[in-house]
């Protein structure tokens, strides 16, 4: 494997990029991200206001704004779906700040996998494996299946069915809840609201779609967007990268549970 290579490795409820170097615009989404650099050298962080940071390892929240600048130190950027059990645990340790620079110390032995996860030597459950340990690395305990209000539950079941695209009517039915109580639940257990995780929901089946080898114009439309250049839009504004980055560069691995959770749409 050439260490120059892009690995996307995608599962039910988050995925990690690994990339040798990277330098992104202004990029925000609805997953928490915890990067870490690979060989412990720094790399750039910058929050919209123009504060820059220097860190080898950070934690980004929720629709964060911010650019990043990995200059050959090679970077693992871990994305936590926002209703999965690791994402409301990293929470708890944001104390609010959008961006959090983390010691890459923290990790510990962690680290002696960082560079053969980049030169494409893990397989996909040492990976898992490993992502789970960062996650327990930064909170301090193992990763706990944490509840979460059965009626979200139902209404987060509804998006992914729908690749995001279904009414608040129609999800507040689902709920048994008032628009305005679905609303300020779903904020509440979720940490994003409905109308952003529904956006997420159709960026994260989009990404699924790059397992194949399918025409970008394909992906585009099975993914719910009106066209290829709508995509790209919105891949930009998610990830600093074009569709077609995903599509020649990166090489992209999904496991049975992700490719059941996020492979296809329900027809409506």
């Amino acid at each position: 494997m050439t260490t120059q290579q892009n690995f996307l490795h995608l599962w039910d409820d988050r995925f990690l990029y690994i990339t040798p170097a990277i330098q992104s615009g202004l990029t925000a989404r609805s997953s928490a991200t915890l990067l870490a650099s690979v060989s412990g050298h720094p790399f750039m962080l910058e929050a919209v206001d123009g504060t820059r940071v220097q860190c080898t390892a950070a934690l980004v929240a929720p629709h964060v704004s911010r650019r990043l600048d990995v200059d050959g130190c090679g970077l693992l950027s871990l994305n936590l779906d926002p209703a999965s059990s690791a994402y409301r645990m990293l929470a708890r340790c944001m104390g609010g700040h959008g961006i959090q620079p983390i010691d890459a110390r923290r990790f510990g032995k962690l680290r002696d996998d960082f560079d053969p996860a980049q030169r494409g030597l893990l397989g996909d459950s040492s990976l898992q494996s490993l992502s789970a340990k960062m996650v327990e690395a930064i909170t301090g305990c193992p990763e706990l299946v944490a509840p979460i209000d059965r009626r979200i539950e139902r209404v987060l079941q509804a998006i992914r069915a729908h690749a995001g695209q279904i009414p608040l009517k129609k999800l507040s039915a689902v709920a048994c809840l008032s628009p305005d109580r679905l609303t300020h639940l779903f904020a509440e257990q979720v940490g994003v609201s409905v109308k952003r995780y529904a956006l997420w929901t159709k960026v994260r089946r989009t990404v699924q779609q790059f397992t194949g080898h399918r025409p970008l114009t394909d992906v585009a439309l099975v993914s719910g967007f009106t066209d290829a250049a709508h995509m790209s839009r919105t891949f930009q504004r998610y990830f600093g990268l074009p569709p077609s980055f995903l599509a020649s560069r990166v090489h992209v691995t999904a496991d049975a549970q992700a490719s059941h959770a996020w492979g296809h749409a329900t027809a409506h």
